[in-house]
């Protein structure tokens, strides 16, 4: 754990915005996603400033940009927008003193290392016996994506939060035309990425939002950090996490996890999955996709065909965007495996589906007691983050 003076004033600025930002929303009354009381059903949607970007193979583009909180996955009681409000604001003032944080990087804050570089930056709020968890998911992570040079900066704090609430995170979004997300996705392609060759041409994907309809969507939203795992360029904070210290969380799975807690290695690494891009417009989004849902498509062929099989089927078959549909979706990139997706209900779509065994660690729903240690990722993981951008 290293003490990094640039990173740490870099964060300072996010956080002063994110504290102002809030504060802004709660005094005009803004309600921009009011939120159901089922668990993970609720967003905190704060608009954020046209930033420039760089789109590989195109340019420069200003984008615009959002960030958004959401409960954690497993937590046992539902929240609201305006806990998550409350959240996000108690999480800015967490960095009001900046000599009391410590910036969990390996690396040292000198070059960026080769390939995934998490850097967890820890607020006066976490506890002493959680800094290893957050060192430990670094390692493991960085672990695991080596191909491209990039950083994913992660602010943590800790708070009392109400019974049965495991935390809430959020990540910074952006959104670009379908044909510069394809050029994106395209530039981020490694040898092993032969279908992006067939993602859909011109400038709009087909996706299905209603059953009976095809769209041809001309927009996909990113995170800040599967937009950079493809070789874009956005400055700001990627993603906040805060967690309860009301809690049971086990620091350490590598001598088990007990009956009465969860794994807090396991939740982080989980969460800033879905940082990395493991997200999808389904949750909450009207009608927009998200780069999770461009490989997502319907398991079963019903009467159009709607599976694809071949990487001609996939460049032309719609993206299936239909909420709660029998948790008939699947993730699909024309390869020796498919993978079953959340259908949005009950669990959130950024998810494989629920069932026993788990698919993988990006499974809706922890268990006291459950951990994925030592091999977090699972090939269905793997599988989902190569397709979105992340390689070996």
């Amino acid at each position: 754990m290293h003490i990094v003076p640039s990173r740490v004033c870099r964060v300072a600025g996010f956080a002063m915005a994110l504290s102002a930002g809030g504060a802004a929303w709660a005094q005009q009354g803004q309600d921009p996603f009011s939120g159901s009381t089922a668990a993970g059903g609720a967003r905190l949607v704060i608009p954020g400033p046209v930033v420039p970007a760089t789109v590989p193979g195109v340019g420069p583009i200003q984008m615009e940009t959002q960030t958004v909180w959401k409960p954690v996955c497993s937590n046992r009681v539902g929240m609201t927008a305006l806990d998550l409000q409350a959240m996000a604001l108690s999480h800015g003032a967490d960095f009001g003193d900046m000599t009391k944080v410590i910036v969990v990087d390996a690396d040292g804050g000198g070059n960026p290392r080769a390939g995934l570089d998490i850097v967890y930056v820890l607020g006066a709020s976490v506890p002493a016996a959680a800094v290893p968890a957050f060192a430990a998911a670094e390692a493991y992570l960085e672990s695991q994506f080596t191909a491209d040079t990039m950083t994913v900066t992660v602010t943590v704090s800790f708070a009392s939060l109400q019974s049965g609430v495991i935390g809430g995170t959020s990540s910074s979004y952006g959104y670009l035309t379908w044909a510069d997300m394809r050029s994106t996705l395209q530039a981020g392609a490694d040898a092993s990425d032969g279908i992006m060759a067939s993602l859909p041409a011109g400038t709009t994907i087909p996706v299905r939002y209603r059953t009976n309809r095809t769209t041809n969507e001309d927009r996909v939203f990113t995170t800040f950090a599967n937009f950079k795992a493809n070789g874009g360029t956005v400055a700001g904070n990627d993603a906040s996490m805060q967690y309860s210290t009301n809690f049971p969380f086990d620091y350490d799975p590598s001598n088990g996890v007990t009956a009465n807690t969860i794994s807090l290695q396991d939740v982080v690494i989980h969460e800033t999955g879905h940082a990395l891009g493991c997200t999808s417009g389904l949750d909450f989004r009207a009608s927009d996709i998200e780069v999770l849902d461009v490989f997502r498509f319907q398991r079963t062929d019903g009467n159009a065909d709607y599976n694809p099989d071949t990487a001609a089927e996939f460049q032309i078959r719609p993206r299936m965007g239909v909420f709660n549909y029998n948790d008939d979706h699947n993730l699909d990139v024309i390869g020796p495996a498919e993978y079953r997706l959340s259908d949005g209900s009950p669990y959130q779509a950024s998810h494989f589906r629920e069932q026993v065994p788990a698919i993988g660690i990006m499974d809706p729903a922890f268990s006291y007691g459950e951990t994925f240690y030592p091999n977090f990722l699972r090939t269905s993981d793997i599988t989902l983050f190569d397709a979105i951008g992340y390689d070996k």
